[in-house]
C-alpha cells in the first residue's frame, strides 16, 4: 500500500491530531483521545489494535524526543484508519529482532502485527514522521 499524505492533505471527514509533550504519561492520555474517537466514529473493532499502534509509535516518540513536542493524527480513508506519530529526532526508529528473554526491542515487531502497513515519511527540516494503516474491515487476527 502507499505511503499516506500528511493528513492536512487529506479530505477525511474523521480526523484529530493532537500535539504534546514527550513524556510517558502523554501515551495514556492519547490512548484514551483515540478510544474516544474511535468509538465516536463507529471503528471500536479496531480499538484493540489501534491503541497498541498507537502506545508503541508514541513510546519510540518518547524515548527518542524526551521532553520536546510531538504529534498523533488519526484519520479515516475510505479503507484504512492512518496513524502517524511525529517527532524531532532525525534518526529512524529500527525495528529489531529481540531474543525471547529480552525485556524490551518489540515496539515495531508489535505495529507490524498490528497493522496492514507501516512505514517512515522522510524527515524534513522539523520532524519525521511514522505512520501506521489499519484495514478498517480488518478484525482481529483473521486477515482475510
Amino acid at each position: 500500500m502507499a505511503t499516506p499524505m500528511a493528513s492536512s492533505q487529506q479530505m477525511s471527514m474523521h480526523e484529530f491530531n493532537r500535539r504534546m509533550l514527550a513524556v510517558p504519561a502523554s501515551v495514556g492520555l492519547a490512548r484514551d483521545v483515540t478510544e474516544v474517537h474511535l468509538n465516536k466514529w463507529g471503528l471500536a473493532h479496531l480499538a484493540r489494535d489501534a491503541l497498541l499502534v498507537v502506545s508503541e509509535l508514541l513510546t519510540n516518540a518518547v524515548n527518542a524526543a524526551a521532553g520536546q513536542e510531538i504529534g498523533l493524527t488519526v484519520f479515516v480513508l475510505p479503507t484504512v484508519l492512518v496513524i502517524e506519530v511525529s517527532d524531532p529526532a532525525k534518526a529512524a526508529p529500527l525495528k529489531q529482532q529481540p531474543d525471547l528473554e529480552a525485556e524490551n526491542g518489540r515496539r515495531l515487531l508489535i505495529v507490524e502485527a498490528c497493522s496492514e502497513s507501516w512505514g517512515i515519511r522522510s524527515p524534513t527540516d522539523r520532524e519525521k514522521t511514522v505512520w501506521a494503516l489499519l484495514r478498517i474491515g480488518y478484525r482481529g487476527a483473521d486477515r482475510s
